[in-house]
C-alpha cells in the first residue's frame, strides 16, 4: 500500500483509531514544526488525490493510444495476408503461384527470403511428377525433400520452428544461407490430410528477425490456404492432362 493509498484510507476509516488509540495519541502529539517538510510546500490530500487522478488518466490515454496502434498492425497484416490469400488460391499453375508468393512476401512483409518447400514421395505429388518437372525451374524458389527429413525440421510436430540466430549451416537454405547472410529463419508445415507435406520457409537477414516467442498464427494460416491452392492447382492439372489423354486418343482412333 502506497501513501496515498494509507492517506484516503485513514481519511474515509476515522474509526481505525478505535482500535489503535495509541497511535492517534502520538499523532496529536506532533508538532507542526517537528515535520521536516513543512505544510506550505506539501500537497494537501485532495490535491494528491487530483494528481495521482492524472497520472491515471496519463497512463489509462497513453495504454489506448498503444491498443489502437496494435489494431492499426493487425488490420494492416491482415489486409496483406488477405491479398495474398487472394493471389494463391486465384492461381491455376505451380509456378506462377510460387513465383507471385515470393514476390507478394517479400514486397508486403520485407521478409527478403522465400522458399517452398513440398514432399516428393507424397502420394497426391508423386503422380504429377512435380520434382521431375519444376526442379530445375523457379531458380530454387520450389524445392523438394522426402517425408522423413521434413519430419525432422519439426520434431514430430506441427507447428512452425523459428531459429532466431544460425549458427551453424541451415537445414533448409542450405549452402545459399552463408552466402545471403540468413541470420534467423521460419519454417511453417504445410499440412494437407493431417500430415506434413510441405513447408514454408522464411529467412531474414538479421538475428532475432523470427524468435520463440512469436505470433505465427497468420504465417499458420496462410499455410491452410496455400495446402488448399496446391490441391486446387493439381487437379486443374489432372484435369488437363485427362482431357489431353483423351483428345489424343481421339485422334489415334480416327
Amino acid at each position: 500500500m502506497i501513501k496515498d493509498e494509507i492517506a484516503v484510507y485513514l481519511n474515509d476509516h476515522p474509526e481505525f483509531f478505535n482500535d489503535y488509540p495509541e497511535l492517534l495519541g502520538k499523532i496529536k502529539s506532533i508538532d507542526s514544526q517537528d515535520i521536516p517538510i513543512r505544510q506550505s510546500n506539501t500537497l494537501s490530500l485532495s490535491s494528491r488525490l487530483i494528481k495521482r487522478a492524472n497520472e491515471d488518466k496519463e497512463k489509462l490515454q497513453s495504454k489506448l493510444e498503444w491498443f489502437a496502434e496494435v489494431s492499426r498492425a493487425n488490420e494492416e497484416i491482415h489486409q496483406h495476408l488477405f491479398e495474398i490469400e487472394r493471389l494463391i488460391l486465384k492461381s491455376t499453375q505451380l509456378d506462377q503461384m510460387v513465383t507471385q508468393l515470393g514476390e507478394a512476401i517479400t514486397l508486403r512483409f520485407k521478409i527478403p527470403y522465400t522458399l517452398l518447400y513440398l514432399v516428393d514421395d507424397a502420394d497426391h505429388y508423386m503422380e504429377h511428377k512435380l520434382e521431375e518437372r519444376f526442379s530445375n525451374r523457379l531458380d530454387g524458389l520450389l524445392n523438394f525433400t522426402d517425408q522423413v527429413t521434413i519430419n525432422t525440421w519439426f520434431n514430430g510436430k506441427l507447428k512452425p520452428v523459428l531459429n532466431s540466430a544460425i549458427k551453424t549451416p541451415s537445414k533448409v537454405f542450405d549452402k545459399t544461407w552463408d552466402i545471403k547472410n540468413i541470420q534467423s529463419e521460419c519454417i511453417v508445415p504445410i499440412i494437407n490430410r493431417g500430415a506434413v507435406c510441405g513447408a514454408i520457409v522464411l529467412g531474414a537477414n538479421k538475428p532475432h528477425h523470427f524468435h520463440n516467442g512469436l505470433r505465427t498464427e497468420y504465417l499458420e494460416r496462410t499455410a491452410e490456404r496455400l495446402a488448399i491452392a496446391i490441391d486446387n492447382i493439381l487437379l486443374i492439372d489432372r484435369l488437363q492432362l485427362e482431357r489431353s489423354d483423351i483428345s489424343k486418343d481421339k485422334r489415334i482412333s480416327a
